[in-house]
């Protein structure tokens, strides 16, 4: 078979710095299991697309390691160069939503198993305008939070504890944003709280859909888009359906899915994708390009 020679790319200031500590066990690591391996080290944003328009095509295989944003800019390499080698991920960061709706775990170990047992799997990737993403476009609460919580926050109170507290800060500053949305021959137009339009289980490590509703290859993105709420009652409403992962037949919560939505902001809007930052003006359209991503995953369990 060869030996197979891997880009590996790691942020390292993800997380609690653990790719920058950890990057020489990483490397031994699969060289145990049979990879070469070509350390790139990001300095800065942007550093790992240009990474793999530059030199991904002399590799079998690119890994990286570090979070959400760092496997976001990995994506958008590996799509606009053409590339159609596998992609591995190491996660290295505070909330890892990605590596959650994949089943990937953070033991460095296993990571460098699964990376050397190369089981890919065909997964779909987001187009927001002329930008990818792997698992989520989103606006409104959170989603400033997702790109602007400070990096030494996060790696003091990790992922979920340090975007909420963040969150809660600018709660002041909240408003609900005027927007419509057109998929599937429906519109929805409202005043929303937050909305995200997704191809993952896990949106912030706070908010989680129930598997049931994600096929991560089906050509299809979810939305959600929750209505201010205008009483208590209603707002105990939406977190009771959010913590019971029932939010379908929430009349204060839009639930869809499709390959394409074509959205309408009234002013400027703030956006996240995957924790970057991003915004749209007038129509903008989301597409789902159907497995885009030759992603490797852990053996599906048929026990």
């Amino acid at each position: 078979m060869g030996i197979k020679n891997v880009m590996l790319i790691i942020n390292p200031c993800a997380g609690r710095k653990s790719g920058k500590k950890n990057a020489d066990k990483v490397i031994s690591m699969l060289k145990k299991h049979g990879l070469e391996c070509t350390l790139f080290m990001t300095q800065r944003r942007g550093d790992a697309t240009q990474f793999v328009i530059d030199d991904g095509n002399k590799y079998d295989i690119v890994v990286c390691m570090g979070g959400d944003g760092t496997l976001n800019e990995v994506i958008n390499g590996v799509l606009k160069a053409h590339l159609s080698i596998p992609l591995g991920y190491i996660p290295a960061g505070s909330t890892n939503d990605f590596a959650r709706s994949m089943h990937l775990s953070k033991n460095l170990e296993k990571s460098a198993r699964i990376i050397a047992e190369c089981n890919v799997q065909d997964i779909d990737a987001g187009l927001f305008n002329d930008r990818y993403f792997g698992y989520v476009s989103s606006f409104g609460l959170f989603t400033r939070t997702s790109y602007s919580t400070p990096q030494k926050v996060k790696n003091v109170l990790g992922g979920k504890p340090s975007y909420l507290l963040h969150g809660l800060t600018e709660l002041g500053k909240v408003r609900a944003e005027h927007m419509k949305v057109e998929t599937n021959g429906k519109t929805y137009e409202g005043d929303f709280l937050f909305g995200a339009i997704t191809n993952s289980t896990s949106l912030g490590g706070v908010l989680k859909y129930d598997p049931k509703l994600v096929n991560m290859g089906d050509g299809k993105l979810e939305m959600m888009l929750i209505h201010k709420p205008k009483n208590p009652a209603q707002l105990f409403s939406i977190l009771r359906s959010l913590l019971s992962k029932k939010i379908t037949n929430n009349p204060y919560i839009e639930f869809d899915r499709s390959d394409k939505f074509t959205i309408y902001p009234i002013a400027r809007s703030d956006w996240s994708l995957d924790g970057e930052f991003a915004y749209a003006t007038g129509s903008s359209e989301i597409r789902c390009l159907k497995s885009k991503i030759k992603f490797i995953c852990p053996p599906i369990d048929k026990g």
